[in-house]
């Protein structure tokens, strides 16, 4: 029986739509009945499952200090045995209850099989894990994202608009193909925002930017981050949250600390379970008691949010 005081579990999950979005990225929208309250920054650990009817999928929830038992169809041969953790593009939360948004790069097995999901099929999700995304020290809110570490950015964005907080974001991809977001307008080629991504609240702005200049501004999105900054001409009443590939992270990270802006980074590891127990996911933090002067914390139940001041590369 369910916890009535659930904070996460697994869950099954309805396919309610499954569309392609740009090269090698697909969005998938799920209908998850029960899924506790979620927070932006937060991941879900979704089974990779060939389509098609196998067994019944059974809901398990728990609240802190419980113990879960796993119930649940076995997999077949070629099926990856270890979940895959996406993370949280978006919510709504209506009649019939919560539905996810997952933005998803196809890169194997486990990410192919998600791909081929269709309209009604059931998947099963272990969610909502992590810590989720501080509220904003200081009201402006810069998001920066990288690659699939743009889809947080959107859930996050469209939270901090709802509480009636000023958002500027910078997105960057490899090429023009690999945007993982819908455009409303195409964006300028100086680092200045304008409101060309779909994606966003309305009202909101973005900077993309691309490697090779195929798509707005070329270069990185740390790039656009520090030009942006220079021509703004004040960094003091901002707050930066970041996600993205390595070395995005820890050179926003910098240009942050650099001008004491507030910065919280999603950080990205290869996580086995989730919830703590492989020890897969580990991340060098600075740690003042310990005697080296830092310390390992689990990505996936530390964090994946730290603050960037924390963070040792």
């Amino acid at each position: 029986m369910p916890s009535s005081h659930a904070s996460r579990g697994v869950f099954p999950a309805r396919v309610v739509a499954n569309e392609a979005i740009c090269v090698e990225h697909f969005r998938l929208r799920l209908a998850v009945p029960g899924l506790p309250p979620s927070r932006p920054g937060q991941f879900v650990q979704l089974l990779c499952r060939a389509p098609g009817e196998r067994g019944e999928l059974h809901e398990v929830a728990w609240g802190a200090g419980e113990r879960p038992e796993f119930t649940g169809p076995e997999l077949t041969l070629g099926e990856p045995l270890l979940r895959r953790p996406i993370s949280l593009a978006g919510r709504r939360d209506g009649a019939d209850g919560p539905e996810i948004e997952l933005i998803c790069r196809l890169v194997g097995t486990g990410t192919a099989l998600l791909a081929e999901a269709a309209e009604g099929d059931e998947l099963s999700v272990l969610g909502p894990l992590g810590n989720g995304f501080p509220r904003p020290e200081r009201p402006p809110a810069v998001l920066v994202g990288g690659g699939v570490g743009i889809p947080p950015m959107l859930y996050l964005a469209e939270a901090l608009a709802a509480d009636g907080r000023e958002v500027v974001a910078i997105f960057g991809a490899r090429s023009d193909g690999l945007m993982p977001v819908q455009r409303s307008a195409d964006p300028p080629q100086e680092p200045e925002p304008a409101p060309c991504v779909a994606d966003l609240p309305a009202g909101h702005s973005a900077i993309l930017t691309t490697d090779d200049g195929t798509l707005g501004v070329p270069g990185t999105a740390s790039d656009a981050l520090l030009e942006w900054l220079r021509r703004r001409g004040r960094a003091h009443d901002l707050t930066c949250y970041c996600c993205g590939p390595e070395p995005l992270m820890p050179a926003v990270g910098d240009i942050c600390i650099e001008r004491d802006v507030p910065c919280w980074l999603a950080l990205e590891r290869h996580m086995a379970c989730g919830m703590g127990t492989c020890q897969s996911c580990v991340v060098k933090i600075r740690d003042a008691q310990a005697e080296p002067g830092w310390t390992y914390k689990l990505c996936c139940t530390d964090g994946p949010v730290f603050a960037a001041r924390e963070v040792l590369w």
